[in-house]
């Protein structure tokens, strides 16, 4: 996730104070073993208010996505809150008390630093998210990072700084990100072919695209698009 690697065994989660760009690979899941996984999408305003209610701690510039272990005090209100999809009349009452446990729980450990930026109003981080939030959704256009690091309100250089210490990337390592995990997926699809891919995430040179994807992915894209074609 970003720029960083987890192996996470079972009872393991990992969060993210904003959307980063992600691989994934399962290793041991089998038909009698199955990988199953819950992901929970953070509420920022009861997260806030679960802050706030919290002792005062120093606010500390940590990577955007930290890893963890869901066991005792951190996994105990979770699974009771998974655990209301048996009893559905328990939920409106229920749930948003477990959820606050929950919240509680995590912002004391080890994830707590990652997650407690998403409730800071800390505005260097606020416009931090905003460049990502850009570069992610214009991943197939050019980018001026002296424009986008103004926009930002910083110079380039402490706007590659900053960027890299929240993401693990830098600016266009993080765009490039983004095209590549895009590109992969539209292969997937069964694409018409390689360079119409290229083009469609934002590269001018279907071979720098290939090379940059078989360097990512560890098989050139032609490999994916062929077993695109083999599920359809």
């Amino acid at each position: 996730m970003g720029a960083n690697r987890f192996e996470l065994t079972a009872g393991a989660c990992a969060a993210s104070s904003f959307g980063l760009p992600f691989i994934h690979q399962f290793t041991d899941a089998t038909p009698d073993l199955p990988y199953v996984a819950i992901s929970l999408h953070l509420d920022t305003t009861m997260l806030t208010r679960v802050m706030l209610n919290m002792p005062k701690r120093d606010d500390r510039w940590t990577c955007a996505v930290a890893a963890g272990e869901l066991n005792g005090l951190f996994g105990e209100p979770l699974a009771r809150l998974v655990g209301l999809l048996n009893t559905t009349d328990d939920i409106g009452l229920l749930a948003p008390h477990y959820e606050t446990e929950l919240y509680y729980r995590l912002l004391q450990s080890t994830m707590g630093d990652t997650l407690r930026q998403i409730g800071q109003r800390d505005e260097r981080f606020q416009q931090l998210k905003a460049a990502a939030d850009w570069l992610a959704s214009n991943h197939n256009k050019p980018v001026n990072i002296p424009d986008l690091a103004a926009s930002a309100g910083m110079s380039v250089t402490s706007f590659h700084r900053h960027f890299k210490g929240v993401t693990g990337f830098s600016p266009l390592a993080f765009q490039r990100h983004i095209r590549l995990l895009e590109a992969r997926k539209l292969l997937a699809a069964g694409s018409a072919n390689v360079s119409r891919v290229a083009y469609e995430v934002g590269y001018v040179s279907p071979s720098q695209f290939s090379r940059e994807y078989k360097s990512m992915f560890g098989s050139p894209p032609v490999a994916d698009l062929q077993r695109g074609h083999e599920r359809r």
